[in-house]
């Protein structure tokens, strides 16, 4: 797939920048920092000491382009290597005055400690290529014809991702519950937002705090053979309502043994909250049959801009004197909402026959 390639290039390339970078700097660089004007190290040894630190991430990326799956743990280790180097990198560049030309290894690290992790949430999840592909796994419940949307919409934008799956659903012989999820907090999770409240979710979601929600009150016996859970996308996490459904231990039977499909609506950072809504779907016993993301309509950054602004202001178009610069329209795009309708048909009409465990068909 292509995104494997890309990111098995990049490890390649910081390991050939990171081992044969540094051997070469340790063996040019009173020549070249004196080339390029810049102070050398006050302390040799600790030099070479840095030098050799990288040297080793270099032959670890390495490590991870030959095999990536086998070596997945390995991004984790150069990822924090790597973030640790760049946050005194910066630090000494602020504070201590470190010239220009050592900052420019401090930035490549950062922007590779985010490389390596996004690569292992693709290493360890790498059956969510297959399901947004638009795959289709076999069923392993008898076809009762029912199916339960469970949705939490903020903003309504999931709102119209269910119709469009129902609707697809229902042509193809389906009848549909529809089921809101309830946070507790109800004077929290509601919107419009005003400023605080915008914060102190945004907080609650970057650090991953609980919302309690209503239980949901649906029989572990229940006759429904397919749920379809509609999830959004919170600070590159699942949003918060839709998180604590799982994390109450009350809700988790109603998953055990029934097929299950996810949607997820995003601005662009889909792959975590995806990955977070089909593991504990599986946690549950729930059989996932089928998995999509879309995409909010427009492009970046205009795209990022034009969330924020509609979550604070709730109209599209403001601020005014920003208008020309953020998108025309706020939600998923008439392509989107056609590939969630087919999405729904194709979850009717998915194959009847008894299949292993997810873990047993060759995805982790």
């Amino acid at each position: 797939m292509l995104s494997r390639r890309i990111f098995r290039l990049l490890c390649l390339a910081t390991a050939a920048a990171n081992g044969l970078g540094n051997v070469g700097l340790l063996a040019t660089y009173p020549w070249l920092l004196n080339l390029l004007h810049v102070p050398l190290p006050g302390d040799s040894y600790s030099f070479a000491a840095v030098s050799g630190f990288s040297f080793t991430v270099g032959l670890l990326a390495f490590m991870v382009f030959w095999n990536p799956e086998e070596n997945a743990q390995l991004l984790v280790i150069g990822a924090a290597g790597k973030a640790i180097y760049a946050f005194f990198t910066f630090y000494f560049w602020v504070f201590h005055g470190l010239h220009w030309f050592y900052l420019t290894f401090g930035a490549w690290d950062a922007v590779f400690s985010v490389i390596f992790l996004l690569f292992y949430m693709q290493v360890r999840n790498h059956d969510l290529e297959i399901l947004n592909s638009g795959e289709i796994f076999s069923s392993a419940t008898p076809s009762g014809r029912k199916a339960l949307l469970l949705l939490y919409s903020l903003t309504g934008t999931g709102l119209s991702a269910l119709e469009n799956v129902k609707a697809g659903l229902e042509a193809n012989g389906y009848s549909t519950t529809e089921y809101d999820i309830q946070p507790v907090e109800t004077d929290l999770f509601r919107f419009p937002f005003t400023l605080q409240r915008f914060i102190r979710i945004m907080i609650r979601a970057i650090v991953r705090w609980p919302a309690k929600v209503e239980p949901l009150k649906i029989p572990a016996n229940h006759d429904f053979d397919l749920i379809v859970v509609f999830c959004q996308t919170w600070f590159v996490g699942m949003s918060a309502p839709v998180e604590g459904v799982f994390q109450d231990p009350q809700n988790r039977p109603i998953f055990k043994g029934r097929d299950v499909a996810t949607v997820n609506v995003c601005r662009g950072l889909h792959r975590r909250s995806q990955a977070m809504l089909i593991r504990w779907l599986e946690a549950c016993g729930g059989n996932v049959v089928g998995a999509r993301a879309f995409e909010h309509a427009g492009h970046e950054p205009s795209r990022v801009f034009s969330l924020f602004a509609y979550l604070i202001y709730a109209r599209v178009g403001e601020p005014a004197w920003l208008k020309w610069f953020l998108e025309p329209t706020y939600g998923l795009s008439t392509r989107s909402l056609d590939d969630l309708k087919q999405f729904g048909a194709s979850l009717a009409n998915r194959k009847r026959e008894p299949v292993l465990a997810f873990a047993k068909r060759g995805v982790s």
